[in-house]
């Protein structure tokens, strides 16, 4: 049967078959016409390559069942490649600085603008192709909404490569196409270090952006039957896989299944939690347990031990 994600695997697919086939064109024709900016925005490409890659790697491998030992699955697989990834854009980007570098501070070689521009427009037709092919998955995959900010940057560095080609044509200095190189790097780094901070944050197990524990806590007591939410912990297996854990102190245990439900409804429905689990508890029991004495009792402190949550 055809899923959602089948359709974005697929896109996935032709995004990378379309920006491989053209990182070769850019590159080889950057060479020999003496173009850094054009071989610079091969390399980004080639990183792009390398994330539309991954992307669908980690699209492939979450399909796979969970099973006794990876009782999550294999949803982390994308966050675990992101050093890979985040290695590459790095390597491209120090080649490219140092190449230009070295052509700034020596006297500019020649360049043959006519094939850079006419590249430079095809590289740009192909990044809004693949923009195309992707922009219909963007709203419902994470994997693909990147993968299109991705094409977004290639875009943009190919109107750059446009430019600069056309202005030294008409006669301005040639050492312009070598600040665009770095104008291209520029952009590369900040987003290498962007997705090794979020690989991190994931394998940190911090709360993930727009998901505050309190105020979960907080919502969680607008829900009849409970009197609070204490041991709360928010986590991501993968970028757009949250997950919940909690305790919840009921005001009567027979209501237990009702309060449940609601809870989950309003995490799935509010903060977009679908993987919750929740522990439900009286007061006598929370007591006895004596669970937030734990050393994972969780970040949210109870006023004089009554179990009270007031958000911030």
């Amino acid at each position: 049967m055809h899923t959602p994600h089948d359709g974005a695997r697929k896109a996935l697919l032709a995004g990378l078959l379309l920006t491989l086939l053209f990182v070769a064109i850019e590159a080889v024709t950057g060479y020999l016409a003496g173009s850094l900016a054009l071989v610079s925005d091969a390399g980004h490409m080639l990183a792009d390559s390398a994330g539309l890659f991954l992307a669908l790697a980690a699209a492939t491998i979450a399909r796979r069942p969970a099973d006794s030992r990876r009782t999550f699955g294999y949803a982390r697989a994308e966050v675990l490649a992101v050093p890979v990834h985040v290695t590459l854009l790095c390597l491209i980007a120090g080649y490219i600085v140092f190449e230009a570098i070295r052509r700034l501070g020596s006297s500019s070689p020649e360049l043959d603008t006519a094939p850079v521009v006419a590249v430079g427009v095809a590289g740009l037709a192909v990044n809004l192709l693949v923009l195309r092919i992707l922009h219909g998955h963007a709203h419902d995959n994470l994997n693909v909404r990147g993968a299109t900010l991705e094409a977004m940057a290639d875009a943009l560095g190919s109107v750059a490569v446009i430019l600069s080609a056309t202005a030294i044509a008409l006669g301005a200095w040639r050492g312009l196409d070598a600040l665009v190189a770095l104008a291209i790097a520029a952009l590369i780094v900040p987003r290498a270090l962007s997705l090794l901070r979020h690989a991190g944050s994931i394998l940190m197990e911090s709360a993930p952006r727009g998901l505050d524990p309190d105020s979960i806590a907080a919502a969680a007591t607008e829900i009849r039957g409970v009197l609070a939410l204490h041991d709360v912990h928010v986590w991501s297996i993968a970028p757009s896989f949250p997950a919940l854990s909690a305790h919840v102190e009921l005001a009567d245990a027979d209501c237990t299944e009702h309060v449940l439900t609601d809870l989950a409804t309003l995490f799935r429905d509010r903060f977009g939690i679908g993987h919750v689990t929740l522990q439900p508890e009286t007061p006598a029991l929370h007591e006895a347990m004596e669970c937030c004495m734990s050393p994972d009792a969780g970040r949210i402190e109870l006023a004089a031990h009554t179990h009270e949550i007031t958000p911030r």
